[in-house]
């Protein structure tokens, strides 16, 4: 249903402190059930469906995807370690390797998706599309509300709180220079919020038409695979501006890292690579 429920699942880690991650993952099939049931008002047999699906998925999770994080994790630890200095195409290639992460770990949601999705009514169907609307308004006050610079100015504030708790608090120019460069990303949150709703309203026309689960199911993989093809040229091309910009943010931010804050940052990427070996271990 809403891809962000999973992705916060197998990301976790990246977010938060490790002591969360292990709780906040060993309670992480009750939170998809809760989440997911917020989204309508599904009967006692579809939310029997949603339980039995949300324990498979965590099962295969824990089994499958936790390894393929700690690998990738273990990936940008090398990097960091060489003491080589990071260039565009390491970050390029990270942020890459991250999209196939977040891909793999959604595809085994989609068919027990689209099967729960194609047997709901059209009084849950209402109720799917309401939340959807209060779900996408709470985003946009909170992303794209007030004038361009105070949106630019909160955009700059969340990538330092993001930054600061992997490698420790910034200086006073560091903090400076961090948010000059923030405010210079194109901005194309609109965008993806954009693309989200297109693709949310093409998914309640699918069911208030009978849609089968087979094609629900094509649609939801075309959503995860290719949610570029519903934007237009100039979208796209703001989109791919932001991600070359990023990555270019990214490098000139560990160029001024200073070696403390380049030791904390192995320490943490340590610590998440030991708390993820830790889960799949008591799988």
């Amino acid at each position: 249903m809403n891809k962000k429920l999973i992705f916060v699942v197998a990301l976790l880690l990246l977010l938060s402190g490790c002591g969360i991650i292990s709780i906040g993952y060993n309670y992480a099939d009750a939170y998809l059930r809760y989440s997911i049931n917020s989204y309508t008002s599904f009967n006692d047999a579809q939310k029997e469906t949603i339980k039995q699906e949300v324990n498979l998925f965590m099962l295969w999770h824990r089994n499958r995807m936790l390894p393929e994080y700690t690998r990738f994790l273990q990936a940008v630890q090398h990097t960091a370690q060489s003491g080589a200095a990071l260039k565009k195409e390491d970050v390029a290639r990270f942020r890459n390797e991250a999209r196939a992460l977040y891909v793999k770990t959604l595809q085994p949601a989609v068919r027990p998706a689209a099967k729960l999705l194609s047997g709901i009514d059209a009084a849950q169907i209402q109720e799917l599309e309401k939340s959807f609307a209060k779900e996408n308004k709470k985003q946009k006050d909170k992303e794209l509300g007030g004038e361009q610079g105070e949106r630019l100015r909160k955009r700059a504030e969340r990538t330092v709180d993001f930054l600061e708790n992997l490698v420790g608090g910034f200086n006073d120019k560091q903090l400076e220079q961090i948010r000059e460069m923030s405010h210079k990303l194109p901005f194309a949150t609109g965008i993806y919020i954009g693309q989200r709703e297109h693709n949310q309203a093409r998914l309640i026309e699918l069911l208030n038409s009978h849609a089968e689960e087979g094609e629900i199911a094509a649609f939801l993989n075309s959503w995860l695979l290719t949610p570029e093809a519903i934007t237009s040229p100039e979208e796209r091309s703001t989109m791919h501006g932001f991600e070359i910009a990023s990555d270019e943010m990214i490098v000139s931010v560990y160029q001024m890292l200073t070696d403390r804050q380049k030791k904390t940052l192995l320490k943490n990427i340590q610590k998440y690579i030991d708390t993820m070996q830790d889960l799949a271990s008591r799988s």
